[in-house]
């Protein structure tokens, strides 16, 4: 059984079918051809599939971060960002990576920091002499930090696939996130450095020491841009805090993220009006119905796995191959890594993490540290040639070709490579900050 649904997904995938489709098409064409199960059941667990509580925090989430970006978030997180590391060599890159950082904190999507980052930041890169492929691979590798800073959609899903508390996985991916922010900033440091560019409007400056530097006078004033994105930096810490100290769930403190948004965007930032509202349902529903439809059917498909016995198959092979849990890492990585390369990542979550898991968690891995493995990995295939959707969409935003931005993201995707090891084998990264708070759900 398991052949025929990896068989008919990969047909699905190069017939160019959409992956929701493909995966619910998947399973009922296998279900069908080597059951008896009534093709009614289908229709159930996609829907069961999409039931539980804890899911309802995703569009609200997604509906909290698109107010406050039509609420004027985006210029203040910017702004600060910029003061903060302007000044640093690759200013105006160090921005890009720093403000994905912080609008990580607020969409929890990867995708979605790019598509309005990505559209900010690569034309004012490419304006101050950043070549057009360099823009992209820094545009692509820096918003991967999204789905591991919390509030992280992909978390959510773990969390409710494995059962594991989703407030310990949000402060899980605190310290992972800022450790990936700093190793990708000395990355820019050293490559801006090596291509010499001179981050300033006019491109002829051979001054070394203002190589990659934005102009002081050019650059916001710190304590004012911190005053402007204080309330947006706010809410990571209101919805941490919340579950933290037990004032409500992970689910409960989407619901807050909503109403604190919109009192930032009236009343705050009072840039927020009705018709801009309304454009932020609009296009919040249409992220959320894409995102859904991709859960439901991957669902589905991971039921059809566990009904064929796919995961206890899959186990009984791994042990069958090694029992050394440094090897199945190994493994384990390169699994992920492709998964990442090719299938939506909350979807590759769902299907791969019922397989992972038991045997992991069995020899001795905390599932959420695991978690956290499975995140940072898919991430990383974000931007792994030879598909690597985040690196795709940002070099169609730079307006150059995809080979090309692959060649100047080759020192990015070694940083996350470097950082995935690190990630993997030294769980005290991931589990130090939930041990110390001791946080439940």
């Amino acid at each position: 059984m398991g052949p025929m649904l990896l068989g008919n997904f990969g047909l699905g995938m190069l017939l160019r079918v959409p992956i929701g489709f493909a995966l619910a098409l998947a399973s009922l064409v296998t279900l069908w051809i080597l059951t008896d199960t009534p093709l009614t059941i289908g229709a159930q667990r996609i829907v069961a599939g999409i039931t539980p509580f804890p899911l309802l925090a995703i569009p609200l989430f997604i509906l909290a971060g698109g107010i406050m970006n039509a609420g004027g978030i985006t210029k203040r997180l910017l702004n600060l960002a910029d003061a903060i590391v302007g000044g640093m060599r690759g200013g105006l890159a160090q921005t890009n990576v720093l403000s994905a950082l912080f609008f990580g904190g607020i969409s929890g999507s990867a995708v979605a920091d790019i598509s309005s980052l990505g559209r900010i930041l690569i034309p004012a890169m490419k304006a101050r002499d950043y070549k057009a492929a360099y823009s992209a691979a820094v545009t692509a590798a820096a918003p991967i930090v999204a789905p591991i800073m919390p509030p992280s959609i992909t978390m959510i899903v773990y969390g409710v696939v494995s059962g594991t508390s989703i407030g310990q996985l949000f402060f899980a991916g605190i310290i992972p996130a800022i450790l990936y922010i700093a190793m990708l900033m000395v990355a820019v440091h050293l490559t801006v450095r090596k291509r010499g560019f001179t981050d300033e409007l006019q491109a002829n400056t051979t001054n070394l020491k203002l190589i990659g530097k934005t102009p002081k006078e050019d650059r916001p004033p710190f304590w004012k841009s911190l005053w402007g994105a204080l309330p947006a930096l706010l809410l990571p810490l209101l919805i941490l805090g919340g579950i933290r100290f037990g004032w409500f769930t992970a689910t409960e403190a989407a619901a807050v993220a909503v109403l604190y948004a919109l009192v930032v965007g009236i009343f705050v930032y009072r840039e927020l009006t009705i018709k801009k509202i309304i454009s932020s349902l609009a296009e919040s529903s249409l992220m959320v119905g894409l995102i859904m439809l991709v859960l439901a059917a991957a669902q589905l498909y991971s039921w059809a796995l566990t009904s064929g016995r796919v995961p206890q198959m899959a186990a009984d092979a791994i042990f069958n191959f090694s029992d050394n849990l440094v090897v199945l890492l190994i493994l384990v990585n390169i699994l992920l890594l492709i998964a990442g390369m090719f299938i939506e990542a909350n979807a590759a979550l769902i299907i791969i993490t019922p397989i992972l898991y038991p045997v992991l968690t069995e020899l001795g891995v905390d599932p959420v540290h695991l978690g956290i493995i499975i995140v940072v990995n898919l991430g990383i295939g974000l931007i792994t040639p030879p598909v690597g959707i985040a690196l795709m969409l940002s070099s169609e935003i730079a307006k150059v070709k995809f080979i090309t931005a692959i060649r100047s993201s080759w020192p990015f995707l070694l940083t996350g490579l470097i950082y995935m090891i690190l990630i993997t084998y030294i769980p005290q990264i991931s589990l130090w900050l939930p041990s110390v708070l001791m946080v439940g759900e």
